[in-house]
């Protein structure tokens, strides 16, 4: 009966505790690394966000950069937020840098060229449509389908209803 038992703990702890403590171990040492790289991260990442290539921004949009985008940017603390609501459905839960390297992620990842704003809560893109044509409407294009729909009228009427709704 004892070396039943004995055996049945030394199984438990063979095959149950020994791999759980070295998960969490692992888990631990992860945790940790990230953390470490996160800062540098997030300052290079904040840095191109308060820095804009406008530029870049320019040839990209192949017209003159909208004044209001400008505005938006050179609001620091406004740009810098996290999940600001939009409606009741969707939130902005960042801010994208506008940057050569910002415009490359976002061609490659809509499949056209377009100057990438900000992403929702759900990881779809808030962006502004290239082409010496196109009006300064806000696109928002669906990570999950691909559709597109128009997110605002313009990035001024963008920024005055986030600011509307996120007020503190």
């Amino acid at each position: 009966m004892i070396d039943g038992l004995a055996t049945a703990f030394a199984i438990g702890l063979l095959f149950i505790v020994l791999p759980a403590v070295l998960l969490l171990l692992r888990d631990r040492v992860a945790t940790a690394r990230r953390r470490r790289s996160r800062p540098a991260e997030e300052q290079s990442r904040k840095q191109r966000l308060l820095n804009p290539d406008w530029a870049s921004v320019e040839r990209c949009l192949g017209r003159p950069v909208p004044g209001a985008l400008r505005d938006l940017y050179a609001d620091a603390a406004f740009i810098t937020r996290r999940d600001m609501r939009w409606s009741d459905e969707c939130a902005i839960s960042s801010f994208e840098p506008l940057d050569a390297q910002a415009m490359a992620a976002a061609k490659e990842w809509l499949g056209f060229a377009a100057v990438a704003i900000a992403t929702t809560d759900l990881g779809d893109t808030v962006y502004l449509r290239c082409g010496a044509s196109e009006r300064d409407t806000v696109y928002l294009t669906h990570h999950d389908g691909g559709d597109t729909a128009a997110f605002a009228e313009s990035v001024a009427l963008m920024h005055a209803t986030l600011t509307m709704g996120n007020l503190r």
